[in-house]
């Protein structure tokens, strides 16, 4: 039998864009730790309740709990001002809508620039980005790392990808969910097969 590869969703920059953008107008200092943990809660809030993420990202586990890679080469990019490692990610459409901020503090805030598009998410998707402000928004950055360090995610994996089979292992429904994104890999890596 085949060894089951990680599952893995294609990243969605514009969605991930316009969730950075919603979480900035809902919710104060957003910094690049408190919008990665952000992004995992609302990835993992919509993976558990409708089979798939909103960005799409790839997760790994580091020091301060579960990070999603490409948003936050990103984020370190523009941060940092040097040109964008992955130039499939376009840079231009984060700093169309988010600008940095690295006065008056340690860490550099993202400030909007232009409303978040929610026209790109589908129901379920403002309803994910809702629960994640209401839930986890007023939090500051070192109780969301407490909070997805008790996390199966973060407990699993120690510095390496985490695979998303692992964010619906706990969940009620967890074996359906799972079921339904093993179908969905098959079908991307047939895609991907008959592509090449």
């Amino acid at each position: 039998m085949k060894p089951k590869t990680n599952i893995r969703f294609r990243f969605d920059v514009e969605k991930f864009v316009n969730a950075m953008a919603f979480f900035i107008k809902n919710t104060q200092k957003v910094d690049k730790l408190k919008a990665a943990k952000l992004l995992y809660f609302l990835d993992k809030y919509h993976l558990v309740n409708y089979g798939r993420p909103i960005t799409g990202d790839c997760y790994h586990s580091l020091d301060y709990g579960p990070v999603p890679s490409m948003s936050l080469d990103i984020m370190n990019d523009v941060i940092s001002g040097i040109p964008l490692r992955r130039p499939l990610l376009n840079k231009s459409t984060f700093e169309e809508y988010i600008q940095v901020d690295c006065k008056g503090g340690r860490y550099p805030k993202f400030v909007l620039k232009r409303e978040p598009d929610l026209e790109i998410f589908s129901e379920s998707e403002i309803e994910a980005l809702n629960h994640t402000i209401q839930k986890y928004g007023n939090r500051s950055g070192p109780q969301l790392i407490d909070l997805t360090h008790k996390e199966l995610t973060w407990r699993s994996v120690k510095n390496g990808e985490i695979d998303y089979r692992l964010f619906v292992a706990d969940s009620p429904n967890g074996s359906e969910i799972l079921e339904l994104m093993e179908l969905d890999q098959e079908n991307r890596d047939l895609i991907d097969e008959l592509n090449s």
